[in-house]
């Protein structure tokens, strides 16, 4: 197989992950081929999902024209940039794209076999013309073959490697530029599939990626059939389909690594999970007191109160040592009883706050990446204030 071309991906170690039984319609999970590095290959083949996707869709409106400049001949006064390539060149790169994602990943999870080959989808697109739509039906096949070829090997190979292409296969479909009578299509119902392969693909992706997407998902479902049901409140659909798109953008930078949600938080949004942290640690507290007061402290203080008083009852001496000795006695008591409830009840304070403050910060990541569905209600706001002036 071909080496890759470009560098290898860099990410961080993967971690372990908990093991689902396995489903009717996926491949067992005991995998033949562990991976060098889990993170990495799941992430490259998201990207080789949403690759393909983008590459199949460019295919069915590509301008197939020998030559794509028809200045003929005439230099371009730049360099020439990506959306000024020609539409067969432009096919050309996303196969060369899926052949070096093919080979890294081949590499990261030591298959030694022989993987899927692009040459015939490459032999369609050097072949196909403009002007003969059974070239174009010709190349599309090859592409869905080729499609078919990566999915099988993929879930053969690894679960989650299978698994993260079809996630970003499935996302970059959902994300591509529409009309507004699309949304109801792309939001129909396959987000519960896309929200059970992030759940699983969770521990082998970036830190905090899938459920910060998971989120910010969910609140364009909600605000896209709020939007197709008439909701005054809610965004022109028209104003959601121009966004989309963006939004699709900040997902697959979160999910391949290259945007880390954490680094679009500011001093904001971290007073505002400060505050909503310590407004559930106190509820967290009332409650505990409240489940401990009767069935733990009044017991043990009552006994206390009358060992003292017993205790300061038999002493010798003058009422003022008595009370002394009482007082001392209450003192040593209390504290006692305070190191052994505090020392368990902050120590489970603790391991309460760690998925308190983690739930918090997807919330405040999730409304930074979801910056595009903002932008939509601004526009449609806008749109209405001027309407109404």
């Amino acid at each position: 197989m071909q080496q890759p071309r470009h560098q290898q991906l860099r990410a961080e170690p993967a971690t372990t992950s908990r093991r689902e039984p396995a489903r009717p319609d996926e491949p067992g999970r005991d995998d033949e081929h562990p991976c060098a590095d889990e993170r990495a290959c799941v992430v490259t083949a998201l990207r080789l999902g949403w690759w393909m996707a983008d590459a199949y869709a460019h295919a069915q409106t590509a301008d197939l024209r020998n030559g794509g400049d028809l200045r003929s001949g005439v230099p371009p006064p730049k360099l020439s940039n990506l959306t000024e390539m020609s539409g067969r060149h432009r096919m050309q790169m996303y196969l060369d794209g899926v052949e070096v994602a093919l080979g890294q990943i081949a590499a990261l999870s030591r298959n030694d076999g022989v993987g899927p080959s692009t040459a015939a989808a490459q032999a369609r697109v050097k072949e196909a013309e403009h002007d003969r739509p059974g070239d174009v039906a010709a190349m599309l096949l090859a592409l869905d073959e080729l499609n078919v070829d990566v999915l099988r090997w993929a879930m053969a190979t690894n679960h989650r490697i299978g698994l993260a292409y079809r996630l970003g296969r499935s996302l970059a479909d959902t994300v591509r530029r529409c009309d507004a009578d699309q949304l109801a299509h792309r939001f129909g119902g396959r987000q519960t599939e896309l929200r059970r392969w992030l759940d699983e693909l969770a521990t082998v992706l970036p830190p905090y990626a899938a459920p910060v997407v998971r989120r910010s998902l969910e609140s364009w479902t909600t605000a896209v059939r709020a939007a197709l049901a008439g909701d005054p409140a809610e965004s022109d659909p028209r104003d959601l389909a121009d966004e989309l798109r963006n939004q699709g953008d900040l997902w697959r930078g979160v999910l391949t690594g290259g945007l880390h949600p954490r680094d679009l938080l500011d001093e904001e949004h971290y007073a505002i999970v400060a505050r909503n942290l310590i407004i559930r640690d106190r509820k967290l507290v009332v409650r505990a007191v409240r489940g401990i007061l009767y069935p733990v402290l009044v017991p043990l203080v009552l006994i206390l109160v009358v060992m003292v008083g017993v205790s300061a009852a038999a002493a010798a001496g003058s009422p003022v040592t008595r009370a002394a000795i009482a007082l001392l006695g209450l003192g040593a008591g209390l504290a006692a009883i305070w190191r052994t409830v505090s020392g368990p009840a902050l120590q489970v304070a603790g391991e309460v706050n760690r998925p308190l403050l983690h739930s918090e910060l997807v919330v405040q990541m999730a409304r930074c990446v979801s910056r595009p569905l903002d932008a939509a209600r601004a526009a449609s706001t806008a749109r209405r204030e001027r309407r109404a002036s």
